[in-house]
Formats: structure tokens, C-alpha cells, sequence
């Protein structure tokens, strides 16, 4: 049994590309007549979050070769992976939805990873009464949990409760936040402003920056004369190296902390000695390589990166991990359950102590994410390498 997975581009007429070598859209087109089970996802393949869905899809295509290797797909059936491009805007994730549900019958949908998107998937997955992974965990989708809707995202709020437990350890206690101006950002200066105050931690600057502002220094300047001890950044990449870049050039010693990272965070040779230092939380397949040996799940990590190198000539990063776990939990339902949309929810909130790539999933009828502490790790940039912060608040 061969897994096949093709690409629908929203619009007139859809646009359909195999997007595994053997086989092609003919095959994906038979096999649904054939009476397999079509699995959706939707992902941004072309929008501003191209880059994570295409890790998410990519990671996709490594769990149906798994999930329908020698013949077990869902019982006896195989599985077809359906990809809808949502062009990052959330009228497309709604529209990608409908088409999966109502067109294409999928028994769930997987995505998308961005939150504007999330949220009209969600949406729409709750009128056309389809279980939905999002690979986001916003907290507005998952406070009341809602009844289709599970994610296998790491929350922002974990990440800012690791940054604040580090922070109490080491003994700060006046922080500056710096945050980007999207939904990312918006969520992780949220989270962070609302915990504070538990941790013990005054918020002395709580700023946002435009995508296109990458000048820092006065942000920079302005927290050093009001006493700030630690800075918190929340965003992108290229942000974070201009951030450490103005540190270095003020000749400021204040900690830098980078809100949860899911890839490789920075270009560590750009940033050189301006990044020494830097302390994240980050999820567990982007830190494989440092986790220590008596992680639960280290195995399966390990085995899901060498089959995603394998595969794409690549390691995988954690929104892979995500869409991994999204799918694993899926395919447990189905094959204990049966390929029903209404069985799916009911299993998964029955599921505890299971133990994905991200980390241990506890679902219950309140607890649609289910993920704790133990999804991420804290890492120092040390050398120009990652390096894992073992001792909680060690400098």
C-alpha cells in the first residue's frame, strides 16, 4: 500500500499537482473511488507562512509514507492526503474547509499554522462539523474548548511561563517586551503581560514593532535608562538579529530572552558574538540534537528526523513536529474508532499520557491541546551553537 498526497490550489479551477513521485494526481483521484480514507490539510504553500506549511506538509508526506506502510493504513484502507494551498488569508482556510468536508469528504483536517487563519478554520470546521488539528494554539480557539477543534501546537503561554520561570530563577525582576506587530507577537506579548505579575516580574515597556522596523536602538536605549534587567523578544528572525545586533552596539549587558522557537531561530554565523547568551524555549524536534537521553519520546524524535532528512535532505523544525503528532493522533482514532468524524472527538478526549514528538498529550472534555511544560526546552546560544540550559535559571 502506497500513500499518495496531491496539492489543490484554490480557485476556478483547482489546480492539481502530485506531490509524491509515484503514483500522481491519476492515482490520488482513483484512490479516492477506491474507498480510501482522505485525510485534508491546510496549509499556506504561497502566502506569508509559506515556510511553515510547507514544513507541516512536508512532515505530512513522511507520516503517510509511515502511516500506510506494508499494508496498515486504516483497516486495510489507505490513506490519501489531500493538501489545500490557503494562500495564508483566512477567507482561503475557510473556503479550503469547505472543500475538504463537503467535496472531497475528508474524515478530518490538519492546519493551518497561522492564527488568523486558525480562526476562520475553526470556524468553519464547527459548522461543517469536521475534527480539525490546528498547528497553532491560540488561546482564544481552546478557552472554552470547542467541540471539532484539537491542536497539537505548543501554547504561547508555556513559553512564557518557561521565560518567567527562568527569569525568577535567575533573580530578575524588571523586564522590557518587544513583540512584532502580527498575531504571533500579539499572542506572546498577551501571555506574557497577563503572567508577569504571578511570576513576581514588573513590566517596566510592553512595545510592538511594524514587520519593516528593524531598528532597535531606541527601544534599546529607553529600557536602560528605566532600569530594565532582561529584554523579551517575540518575533521573527530577522528581527531578533537586528535586536542583538543594537545590544552589542550600545555595549549592553542586559539578557535577551526569544519567545518560544520552532526553527532555527537566528542565522547564528550572521549574528557572530552579538547572539552569545541568547536564552529560548524551544520545541523538542527543533532541539533534538541536545536533548538529554532519558527525554520520553526520544526514539520516535529521532526516527521522525531521520525519515524527514531522508526525505527532504533537511532536519525538520517544530511546527514539522506539530503536524506529525497531528497526524499520529488522528490515525489512533481512526483505526480504534473507524474513519467517522464524529468518533474522532470523542477518542481524543479520552486520551492521556500519550507521548508525541512535542511532548505528552493529556485531551480531555476542557483540555483540547493537552501539552504541559515538557514540550519545550530551554536553550542558550553558546559558541555559535545551541546549548541546553539543564539547571533552571543557571547564567
Amino acid at each position: 500500500m502506497r500513500g499518495t498526497s496531491r496539492l489543490i490550489g484554490m480557485g476556478l479551477a483547482p489546480l492539481v499537482a502530485a506531490l509524491l513521485a509515484a503514483g500522481g494526481a491519476d492515482r490520488a483521484l482513483a484512490a479516492e473511488a477506491a474507498g480510501e480514507v482522505v485525510v485534508g490539510a491546510a496549509l499556506d504553500l504561497s502566502g506569508p507562512g509559506a515556510a511553515e506549511g510547507k514544513e507541516a506538509r512536508d512532515a505530512l508526506i513522511v507520516e503517510l509514507d509511515r502511516a500506510n506502510r506494508a499494508g496498515e493504513g486504516i483497516a486495510g484502507r489507505g490513506i490519501v492526503l489531500l493538501v489545500v494551498d490557503t494562500g495564508g488569508r483566512p477567507q482561503g482556510a475557510a473556503e479550503a474547509i469547505q472543500t475538504l468536508a463537503r467535496e472531497r469528504e475528508a474524515a478530518a483536517v490538519i492546519g493551518p499554522a497561522g492564527i488568523p487563519e486558525a480562526r476562520a478554520a475553526a470556524r468553519e470546521a464547527g459548522r461543517r462539523r469536521i475534527p480539525l488539528f490546528t498547528l497553532t494554539a491560540p488561546e482564544e480557539l481552546f478557552d472554552p474548548p470547542r467541540p471539532w477543534v484539537f491542536s497539537t501546537a505548543v501554547p504561547a503561554s508555556l513559553g512564557a511561563r518557561a521565560i518567567l520561570s527562568h527569569m525568577t530563577a535567575v533573580g530578575a525582576t524588571r523586564m522590557a517586551l518587544l513583540g512584532a506587530g502580527d498575531s504571533q507577537g500579539a499572542e506572546g506579548r498577551s501571555q506574557l503581560s497577563a503572567l508577569a505579575p504571578q511570576a513576581g516580574i514588573s513590566l517596566l515597556m510592553n512595545e510592538a514593532y511594524r514587520r519593516e522596523e528593524h531598528n532597535f536602538l531606541p527601544f534599546l536605549h529607553q529600557a536602560r535608562v528605566r532600569g530594565v534587567e532582561v529584554f523579551v523578544h517575540w518575533g521573527g528572525p530577522a528581527a531578533q538579529l537586528a535586536l542583538v545586533r543594537a545590544r552589542m552596539a550600545l555595549d549592553l549587558g542586559i539578557p535577551v530572552y526569544f519567545g518560544t522557537v520552532l526553527g532555527s531561530a537566528l542565522d547564528l554565523k550572521e549574528a557572530g558574538r552579538a547572539a552569545e547568551g541568547v536564552v529560548f524555549p524551544a520545541a523538542r524536534v527543533a532541539a533534538a540534537a541536545i536533548l538529554p537521553p532519558d527525554v520520553p519520546g526520544l526514539r520516535e524524535i529521532t526516527e521522525f528526523r531521520e525519515a524527514f532528512i531522508r526525505r527532504h535532505r533537511r532536519p525538520p523544525e517544530g511546527v514539522a513536529g506539530f503536524a506529525a503528532d497531528a497526524f499520529r493522533l488522528m490515525v489512533s482514532a481512526m483505526r480504534a474508532a473507524g474513519p467517522s468524524r464524529a468518533r474522532i472527538p470523542k477518542y481524543l478526549v479520552d486520551t492521556r499520557q500519550y507521548t508525541g514528538l512535542t511532548g505528552r498529550f493529556d485531551f480531555s472534555e476542557a483540555n483540547h491541546n493537552g501539552l504541559g511544560p515538557d514540550s519545550l526546552v530551554m536553550v542558550r546560544l553558546k559558541g555559535g551553537r545551541w546549548t541546553l540550559v539543564t539547571v533552571p535559571g543557571e547564567r
